[in-house]
Formats: C-alpha cells, structure tokens, sequence
C-alpha cells in the first residue's frame, strides 16, 4: 500500500508539473509572442521616422545651398558696384561756391583756401566713405542672409 500512495504521489506531483510547465510555456510564448509584435512595430515606426528625418535632411541641405547661393550672388554684386564705384568721386552737394571767407589784404597770418570749391570731396573722405559703404552693404547682405535663414526654420516648424 504504501507503493501506491508513493506511486500516486509521484502520478500527482508529475501531472502538475507537467500542467505548470504547460502554463509557464505558453506565458512565455505569449510574452515572446508581444515581444515581436512590438519589436516589428518599433521596426516600422523607426523606418517612418528616418525616411522623414532624411527628408528633412535633403530640405534643409537645399535650403542651405539656396541660402549660400543667394549670398554669394549679393557679395559678388556688392564687390561689382565697388569696383565701378571705384574710380567716381564724391561732391558735397550742399557746398556752395563762394562760401569762404577771403583773407584780407595785408593779413599775414591768415592761411590762403587752395582747394578748389568744385564741391568734391577729399580723396581720404571719399575713400572712407566708399569703404564705410561696402561694409554697410555687406553687413546688411548678412543680416538679409540671417533674416531669410531664421523665416525659413520658423516657417518650416509650423
């Protein structure tokens, strides 16, 4: 008798075994079932977002080239009129013939005016000018350059 209460024992503690392995198999199949529906759509979701990441990419790359591209036609314009400005002079149109004062006869001390009064400029306050100019041109060519570049990424993140 007491084989059999062994034996039944051991029948019984086999048995659920047997059906406890079975449940825990199939939780684990079940799990690893979810895991690659999730894995699969992870997939999906991460090719979505790299083929738009790389859109975006190839926008902003062209964007930029754009942007480099309209910069450098300014420069070379501003750097045009430079040179064809260069050879001008400059008048003061609001110089009147006539405005100095005359020295007085006999008057030693005074210094004799020996610029002519045609209404041009000194050759170093035409320079200067000239100079202030170019970079007032290109300094409002960056700024422009700056402007269109920021309207482009607020533009693109609406």
């Amino acid at each position: 008798m007491m084989y059999i209460f062994a034996l039944i024992a051991a029948v019984s503690f086999a048995t659920g075994f047997g059906i406890s392995h079975q449940i825990s198999k199939a939780e684990i199949q079940h799990m690893s079932d979810g895991i690659a529906a999730q894995n699969m759509e992870a997939k999906l979701t991460l090719q979505i977002l790299t083929e738009q990441a790389d859109k975006e990419h190839e926008k902003a790359l062209n964007a930029n080239k754009q942007l480099e591209d309209a910069n450098a036609s300014t420069i070379n314009a501003i750097n045009s009129q430079r040179d064809a400005f260069k050879s001008q002079r400059l008048y003061d149109t609001r110089r009147s013939s006539g405005n100095c004062t005359a020295a007085k006869a006999g008057d030693t001390n005074a210094i004799t005016n020996t610029t002519t009064n045609d209404g041009q400029l000194s050759n170093e306050l035409t320079e200067f000018l000239k100079s202030e100019a170019y970079r007032a041109d290109e300094i409002s060519a960056y700024a422009t350059l700056c402007n269109n570049f920021i309207e482009g990424i607020s533009h693109d993140n609406k």
